[in-house]
């Protein structure tokens, strides 16, 4: 949960200030009067979003990684895999959803007014990762390939998979990363959409 909660957390007041925040400034309108593509200009800020979003993502698995090392959890049986290789697959699981979350909280900050408004917004977006983690604690998200192309899901349920130290499927893993992909790619398509709109650019 900590993890995926992360990839919103990071790159959230970088998406809020790149869209809502330059256009409260009045910033945003000289820089889409550049003579470049305002599709360029959206992938360079989701970029940026992102890459917040992913150093959240690597200092909070840090954080996790040594609460747990140092934590007498495994006294009430439980088992965790820690090493190398299941961290590395954990980041490579959440580089999708990153770039979920950044697009689509650039998405919804582009309708808003005011940065502020952004926020409040975006707050609610907090609630997508959490619900997979609740269904999980409560019933279990199985290994189902259905369940792991829905994007947050398949994520909770590989992490989950990789930190109790199964080998999740690379079919799986494709699935997951590639409907997250795809739902970014859409976000980011829409956004740039969005920049073509006097009603976005001008707040009116």
């Amino acid at each position: 949960l900590f993890v995926l909660l992360a990839t919103f957390v990071g790159g959230m007041q970088m998406a809020i200030d790149t869209t809502a925040g330059e256009r409260e400034r009045g910033s945003l309108e000289p820089l889409l009067l550049n003579p470049v593509p305002r599709s360029a200009i959206v992938v360079g800020k989701w970029l940026a979003t992102v890459m917040f979003a992913l150093v959240c993502v690597l200092l909070t698995l840090l954080c996790c990684v040594l609460v747990l090392e140092y934590s007498p959890v495994r006294e009430f049986g439980v088992q965790l895999a820690l090493g190398p290789a299941v961290l590395v697959g954990v980041v490579l699981v959440t580089v999708p959803m990153a770039l979920l979350a950044s697009a689509l909280q650039m998405t919804v900050a582009s309708f808003a007014r005011s940065f502020k408004e952004a926020q409040t917004y975006i707050s609610l977006l907090m609630f997508v990762p959490t619900v997979p983690a609740m269904i999980s604690m409560m019933s279990g998200l199985g290994d189902s390939l259905a369940a792991a192309a829905i994007p947050v899901v398949g994520q909770q349920m590989l992490i989950e998979q990789a930190f109790g130290g199964e080998q999740p499927s690379v079919l799986a893993f494709l699935l997951a990363g590639g409907s997250a992909t795809l739902g970014a790619l859409a976000c980011v398509a829409l956004t740039s959409a969005l920049f073509r709109r006097e009603t976005i650019v001008f707040g009116r």
